[in-house]
């Protein structure tokens, strides 16, 4: 029989071990993008507590976590974050350049006091007009669902996953920062590739991303979204050329930027410098056209003005959108009608989240809509762009070729 001494300590040990007492690897890693995907990543690591130096050793070659063994290393600059003020936690990040396309690489990194990773890896995108593989949702939160829809999308193998806001649900507040530990546990435990490698991370931020406290500083409205994501561009809205024929928009739908004035003369420009990419995509988070809340609400309203003529213009080939948490895909439209080739809109963000009821009736502009959770594979090739949407059950409620 065990005394009561060795399970008083053993309890203490316990929690100690939950609170990230003697942590032997750092609290996130994880993969982003702030150029060109075939050429460069950025590894984003949060340790426990600034430190004077943390290393990254990486390789073509595995090399087993021996640090001395890697081809190449570099010290990682330290970024300060609002995430700071939570507990302490410091957040280095290695914007890698200059490296190989469609490459394999592997890394640890991490400092001497708190630990390093296991060995871990990621792959630069191939370029050209190759084959390009990616997984869409938005709505997600952290309950049993998510897990499933999120080990369904690592299954299969994207190069990169985007995900149109409300990701942990987390509010903005620094309070419930447990929620984005619980996400980023799940995305490290299902988005990974056959090979074993990381998965990137792209996306936007949604009306949960964001609190309610009077201020323009945008780094306090939303201190935990920004700390983690708000390297992706210079603003809360970005483009990012993925290869010769795909780019994406990833836009802010009123959160942190309005969706007029400057963020519309940037999508503007944005569309008229990549007006000859053959499929043209964006993701954000309220959608142009809702299926379960009022096709006239605010932000749906004031995006088809800013936003539709000019998808209409640069003729977008699919938009992602997300917030009404329900299954739609769009029949093809421009200048808010059906039309032969019109823009194709997907959404509407169950990528984990209840789903919500939809009309009895379809609406005029949709082909498909319904209530359940999903996401959305895209496979890009060449001759054309093929979507598959897939429930938490692994079936395919729709499926669709764009040529």
């Amino acid at each position: 029989m065990y005394s009561r001494r060795f399970v008083v300590t053993a309890a203490i040990f316990c929690v100690l071990a939950v609170m990230g007492g003697g942590a032997a690897e750092p609290l996130h890693t994880y993969l982003t993008y702030s150029d060109d995907p075939t050429t460069s990543i950025d590894i984003n690591v949060f340790i426990e507590r600034k430190v004077p130096k943390v290393t990254l050793f990486y390789d073509t070659e595995s090399r087993k976590g021996e640090q001395a063994k890697y081809a190449q290393q570099m010290d990682l600059p330290y970024i300060q974050t609002m995430l700071e003020i939570l507990d302490g936690r410091a957040c280095y990040v290695a914007a890698l350049k200059n490296l190989k396309p469609n490459t394999l690489y592997y890394f640890v990194v991490g400092d001497e006091k708190y630990g390093y990773t296991v060995e871990r890896s990621f792959r630069t995108l191939p370029g050209g007009n190759a084959p390009l593989r990616f997984i869409n949702g938005g709505d997600m939160g952290v309950s049993r669902r998510t897990e499933k829809l999120l080990k369904l999308a690592g299954e299969q193998d994207p190069d990169f996953g985007i995900i149109g806001g409300d990701i942990p649900y987390s509010n903005g507040w620094l309070g419930e920062y447990k929620d984005w530990e619980r996400w980023f546990k799940n995305w490290d435990k299902y988005m990974v590739g056959r090979d074993g490698r990381m998965i990137p991370i792209v996306t936007a931020v949604g009306n949960h991303e964001v609190n309610h406290y009077e201020t323009d500083r945008l780094e306090i409205k939303s201190p935990d979204y920004l700390s983690l994501f708000g390297r992706q561009g210079s603003a809360t809205y970005h483009s990012r050329r993925f290869s010769d024929d795909v780019v994406f928009f990833v836009l802010d739908s009123g959160h942190l930027a309005p969706q007029d004035g400057a963020q519309a003369e940037w999508l503007a420009q944005e569309l008229e410098k990549y007006r000859d990419v053959k499929y043209k995509f964006a993701c954000y988070h309220v959608p142009l056209y809702p299926t379960h809340r009022p096709y006239d609400g605010g932000g749906s309203e004031l995006e088809r003005k800013c936003w539709g003529p000019l998808f209409d213009k640069y003729c977008l080939t699919v938009s992602f959108e997300a917030h009404d948490h329900v299954f739609k895909r769009s029949k093809p439209l421009k200048g808010n009608q059906v039309v032969e080739n019109g823009t194709v809109y997907v959404g509407d963000g169950t990528f984990g989240v209840d789903p919500r009821e939809v009309d009895p009736t379809p609406r005029w502009y949709n082909e498909k809509e319904g209530s359940y959770a999903h996401f959305w594979l895209v496979n890009v090739r060449p001759e054309g762009v093929a979507l598959k949407a897939i429930d938490e059950d692994g079936n395919e409620v729709d499926a669709f070729t764009l040529r």
